[in-house]
């Protein structure tokens, strides 16, 4: 039998709180010592070097795990077939023995099966005088073997050590005399010992063999995984080196680091596609920045000129058309920075995105601009019919703005704006010089000015920023001509999808199935207004006719 020590304990640890470093010992604190244990010699390694060690951990644990089990089974399965073997061939002898009265000590030993062997008396005691050249070594009893010989027990099967030899002992009992006696066959382990020791030897060179073997495998599979990992960091590093954004990572296969080399990919486009934008806008910018700075410039130096000389100054009616203009320049340069600045930012907007009734952001626009609207006589009329969307309101509302501005500039005095919202998108029509055909696809282009407005105060990016928050909201915006000549500006945006759990959502809902018009559901009721039916059907591209202004609805 072979006997596994018990595991021995570890070292003794080392006092709380208290470290070794550079020969000299320091207290730590609680956030120092979890610092510390992070810190392990396997960060040390490359990645390589690490799946392999793991790999070959994993191997060995596995082998050692499987050659215990494999010496456990084998050691039970070899133990049993020879207790099985020696309680049948003691109890084999001890029939046989019965059978002879007379038998000497040579006679008894050949029916031993060469094995050790002893007779017990009826009170436990080895005959010894009986078969004195038996057996030649002094097998042990013990009280267990002592009741066999008096018939108290069946059988006694032990383990015993006779001068450093180890056996496997049996104790079956004698039927005959009837005053009873027992017979003791001893059997030496030292074969079982052998093919255990032997099996074990193998399985320790085969494990070994297979570690090594599974870590070398590992270090050439690491190295085969991990090279498009080396293909992507040789692309970065290159990237960095030249600030070369065009230069792509190779893409080849399906797996998780090809979705790596893709995610780069797509960054790498993403930054380019940035910088060229930036790149644009300052080069559109300082275009659009001189001629104002220029003018701005050239009107101070006369200004100064002509303070700076009492006998040529300027009438007075040249000096206050001056000073309007640079008041006029002035404004057109803050609006034109203030626009840069909102272009520049090229960032995610942090606004969170709520459930949104563009009925209201139009209401709330038309409101903003009716008021600057008034110098010129212009009047606002607004057909609002509520449509839920998901979206970040003060950029819908900024972009709102910008269309009605923009139509509010190009309109002529004492005429009429008139912006529509159903279900998810936005006209809003003039009655100005409208857009050409071939110049409706690029209003929306950065700095972008049409020939009907090189002459009108502006930078070009009011549109530029509708288009862009549009498309951040998933939408599209067109330029189109109105029936009236002028121009209409048509945004789109996706109607959010309903949520039983918001109440209006939940109204809309029972009004659509209910056969009602779910835009109520939405849409705030002006004071002492009814809250069913359906609206009244408007025009298409909200041109609607001419009519009393107190009857305009949305007002």
């Amino acid at each position: 039998m072979l006997a596994y020590p018990a595991p021995s304990g570890g070292g003794e640890p080392g006092p709380p709180g208290a470290v070794r470093r550079d020969g000299f010992a320091r207290r730590v604190g609680p956030r120092q010592r979890s610092r510390l244990r992070f810190s392990s010699p396997l960060s040390r390694l490359t990645l390589r070097a690490r799946l392999a060690l793991l790999v070959g951990m994993a191997v060995a644990a596995a082998v050692a795990v499987v050659a215990g089990v494999s010496l456990g089974a084998t050691s039970i399965v070899l133990n049993q077939a020879i207790d099985d073997q020696l309680i049948e061939q003691a109890e084999a002898s001890a029939d046989t023995i019965q059978t002879n009265s007379l038998g000497l000590g040579l006679g008894l030993q050949a029916f031993s099966f060469g094995l050790e062997g002893q007779f017990l008396g009826a009170s436990g005691n080895p005959l010894e005088n009986a078969v004195s050249s038996w057996n030649s070594v002094r097998i042990p009893v013990d009280p267990a073997d002592a009741e066999v010989a008096r018939r108290q027990r069946a059988q006694n099967l032990r383990t015993v050590t006779i001068d450093g030899q180890s056996y496997r002992l049996v104790t079956v009992p004698l039927q005959r005399p009837a005053s009873g006696g027992a017979l003791q066959l001893a059997r030496p382990t030292t074969d079982v010992d052998r093919t255990l020791r032997d099996l074990g030897l193998v399985l320790l060179v085969v494990g070994v063999a297979g570690v090594v073997g599974s870590a070398l495998a590992g270090r050439i599979v690491a190295r085969a995984a991990l090279k498009p990992v080396d293909a992507a960091a040789a692309a970065a590093e290159e990237v960095a080196r030249t600030q070369d954004l065009s230069a792509l990572i190779p893409v080849t296969g399906s797996d998780e680091i090809t979705r790596l080399a893709e995610s780069l990919n797509s960054m790498l486009r993403a930054l380019e596609a940035s910088r060229a934008r930036q790149r644009q806008l300052v080069d559109d910018a300082s275009h659009e920045l001189r001629t104002p700075l220029t003018s701005l410039r050239t009107n101070i130096e006369l200004l100064l000129r002509a303070e700076a000389n009492p006998h040529r100054a300027l009438p007075a009616a040249d000096r206050a058309a001056l000073l309007r203009d640079v008041d006029a320049q002035m404004r057109e340069l803050s609006g034109l920075v203030s626009e840069l600045v909102e272009l520049a930012r090229d960032e995610v907007p942090t606004e969170e995105v709520e459930r949104l009734d563009l009925a209201e952001i139009v209401a709330a626009a038309a409101e903003r601009v009716r008021r600057r609207a008034t110098g010129k006589d212009i009047q606002i009329e607004v057909d609002a019919v509520s449509s839920p969307v998901d979206g970040r309101a003060n950029m819908l509302e900024r972009a709102v703005t910008n269309l009605l501005d923009n139509a509010v500039k190009f309109s002529p005095p004492a005429s009429v704006v008139r912006v529509r919202t159903r279900d998810g998108e936005v006209t809003v029509a003039d009655d100005g010089p409208g857009i050409a055909p071939e110049e409706r696809s690029q209003v929306f282009d950065r700095f972008y000015r049409a020939t009907s407005a090189r002459g009108l105060p502006g930078s070009g990016l009011g549109l530029a920023i509708v288009a862009d928050a549009v498309q951040t909201h998933g939408g599209t915006v067109t330029a189109e001509g109105s029936p009236s000549g002028g121009a209409l500006l048509r945004m789109r945006l996706p109607l959010a999808t309903p949520d039983p759990s918001d109440p209006r959502d939940a109204l809309m809902l029972a009004g659509g199935a209910a056969g009602l018009d779910a835009d109520l559901a939405w849409r705030r009721p002006a004071d002492g207004a009814p809250t069913t039916g359906s609206p009244a059907p408007a025009p298409a591209d909200g041109v609607s006719p001419a009519g009393p202004r107190g009857e305009n609805p949305g007002v």
